[in-house]
């Protein structure tokens, strides 16, 4: 079967493998370079060991394994050890930017939630280096992650009036980027996720540090849990910097607040939070995490949760198992059934499955994987 994977990261590296060692034909698209997303986080040390983050098809595939299974690693040695090497063993076609999924003749409205759609391959309008094509697919596996969506920083998960032109001068930046340069400025960092505290934590470690008001939609922080006996300890860790930072005095805590409206002003950002206060700074650092882009199949049949984008059968069953929250390490199996959708053989897969939540591991993706296969092969 020809099988069609877009996104060359964790989970769609995992996937071509898998599907090519079953015996499928495979093209792999991806509209940057390998682990595109996880590169801009490089320096980000994983929650999780080796041993969640690689899988034995893939050491198997390279004849290679990490020194230290129980260290994590950080997202550059993830790249560099690992997905950049299991890349070179696949069609992994960088540069390929996936611009839409549709049938070949059927159209959306057409042949409603019917089996027979799988007998119509899939039509894949690719934008490569020489122009434009179409490549075809009996299956597809949307494995882009969320990380080039990026939420808002402003209340309400809008943008804030003035936030456009601010990301347009480059005085927003999103999710857990590097901080070398922002020692001795001033930064208002927005969030109170892993994101925020990882970077919150990159910013105390500068020298000297700068001055920071950290602005959390809720008063007590960080916003994610570590029970008392985590297996994760570089989770318990960051929990405890978060948990102590509003104590810091590099830090003015703002809890209970959000951003109301931004304004260019020279070479600085003026920051109106929603309790009528203002903050003049170098720098935002919007760390209020990321939603799932569908554009790629507006016209395919895709059921879509109305609270957090992912697919709704898999977000249902999330939502009952955790009722929203809860710790990541303790998600239950959700089962192959909760991966399907309306649209016969394809399957959304990876951290973009769980739309807006933030407790997806990569060990879930990789049974997503094989889970995903095996509903193609026995459909």
């Amino acid at each position: 079967m020809r099988i069609a994977v877009v996104g060359a990261g964790p989970i769609g590296l995992e996937a071509a493998a898998e599907a090519e060692a079953r015996g499928h034909e495979v093209e792999v698209f991806e509209a940057g370079q390998i682990a595109e997303h996880i590169r801009r986080w490089g320096h980000v040390t994983l929650f999780t060991p080796w041993r969640m983050a690689v899988t034995e098809r893939g050491l198997a595939r390279l004849a290679w394994a990490p020194d230290d299974p129980d260290a994590t690693p950080r997202g550059a040695e993830l790249v560099d050890q690992y997905l950049a090497p299991l890349a070179q063993t696949l069609a992994v076609h960088e540069g390929h930017r996936v611009l839409s999924i549709a049938r070949g003749h059927l159209r959306k409205g057409q042949a409603l939630g019917a089996r027979s759609r799988a007998e119509d391959p899939f039509r894949i309008l690719v934008a490569g280096p020489d122009g434009e094509y179409v490549a075809e697919a009996d299956a597809v596996l949307d494995c882009t992650g969320v990380f080039g969506s990026p939420a808002p920083a402003g209340a309400g998960g809008a943008s804030a009036p003035g936030e456009a032109a601010a990301v347009a001068a480059g005085r927003v930046s999103h999710g857990p980027v590097a901080v070398d340069g922002f020692a001795g400025r001033d930064v208002l960092l927005v969030g109170d996720g892993a994101s925020a505290v990882t970077t919150l934590g990159g910013l105390l470690a500068l020298e000297p540090p700068p001055r920071i008001t950290w602005v959390t939609p809720k008063t007590e922080v960080p916003g994610f849990t570590s029970p008392d006996d985590d297996v994760l300890p570089s989770r318990q860790a960051l929990y405890a910097l978060g948990h102590g930072a509003p104590a810091r005095p590099e830090v003015t805590h703002r809890p209970g607040v959000l951003v109301d409206a931004i304004a260019l002003a020279g070479d600085r950002v003026s920051v109106t939070l929603t309790d009528g206060s203002t903050a003049a700074v170098d720098q935002i650092l919007s760390c209020t995490g990321f939603r799932p882009d569908h554009a790629l199949s507006r016209e395919l049949q895709l059921h879509v949760c109305w609270g957090t984008e992912g697919p709704m059968k898999l977000a249902a069953a999330l939502l009952a198992a955790s009722d929203g929250g809860g710790d990541c390490m303790s998600q239950p199996a959700q089962g192959a059934d909760t991966l399907r959708n309306p649209e016969p053989r394809f399957f959304v897969l990876g951290n973009k499955s769980y739309g807006r939540r933030s407790d997806f591991l990569l060990s879930i993706g990789h049974q997503q994987v094989r889970d995903a296969l095996n509903l193609i092969e026995t459909d």
